[in-house]
């Protein structure tokens, strides 16, 4: 028997949350990998792998790459997601660079650095993505064609992943291009596997 289940809208108070806690979490994850010389995937890779070449903090690029995409993608995704999506990378540029001043990592491991840094950044894109938000421009990218075509969004970000990821196997060498490919493939899998809009009923 098919039960039909309504759906709960989150408040504006329970998005703010959800948003600020999901960007916390995210920058955590991505001082993780900074902190290793590793990178992932989406945005917050290119960021990465840029910051190892210029003189320049990962926040700063991340939030440089991003708002070409969600200017060019603004009329597809609409007013609302957009200007959510544009404070979320800001909000994160900031936390960012106050995550990395005030948790100074002395010595890491890059396995260990890949495996929790994947992780963390996979949970905070659920975090934000539950409410309705994007958290870099390749997500908005593939929340957009998720939507238009069917695909999984995890699915797509993980194919945009691969070529970043590979790029990393050219810019930082053998060791560290495979443990950006288990930082990138854990934090997919997170999104993969969780990231079920026909399980999870909220709204934005």
């Amino acid at each position: 028997m098919n039960e039909t289940r309504q759906t709960v809208p989150h408040t504006l108070a329970e998005d703010a949350f959800g948003l600020a806690t999901g960007c916390l979490v995210l920058a955590l994850g991505v001082a993780l990998l900074h902190a290793a010389r590793l990178t992932t995937g989406g945005v917050a890779g290119i960021a990465l792998l840029l910051s190892y070449a210029l003189p320049i903090a990962p926040g700063p690029l991340f939030t440089a790459i991003n708002l070409p995409i969600f200017l060019l993608f603004w009329p597809r995704l609409g007013t609302a997601y957009t200007l959510r999506t544009i404070a979320a990378t800001i909000l994160l540029m900031g936390l960012i660079g106050l995550v990395e001043h005030g948790l100074v990592v002395a010595t890491i491991n890059r396995p260990l650095a890949a495996i929790v840094g994947g992780t963390v950044t996979g949970v905070g894109i659920l975090a934000v993505t539950r409410h309705a938000t994007g958290v870099g421009g390749l997500s908005a990218i593939a929340r957009w064609l998720s939507q238009r075509t069917g695909w999984h969004f995890g699915a797509i970000s993980m194919a945009c992943d691969a070529a970043i990821v590979a790029s990393a196997f050219v810019a930082l060498g053998l060791e560290r291009g495979f443990w950006s490919l288990v930082a990138a493939f854990t934090t997919n899998a997170m999104v993969l596997v969780w990231h079920r809009p026909d399980r999870y009923l909220a709204e934005a």
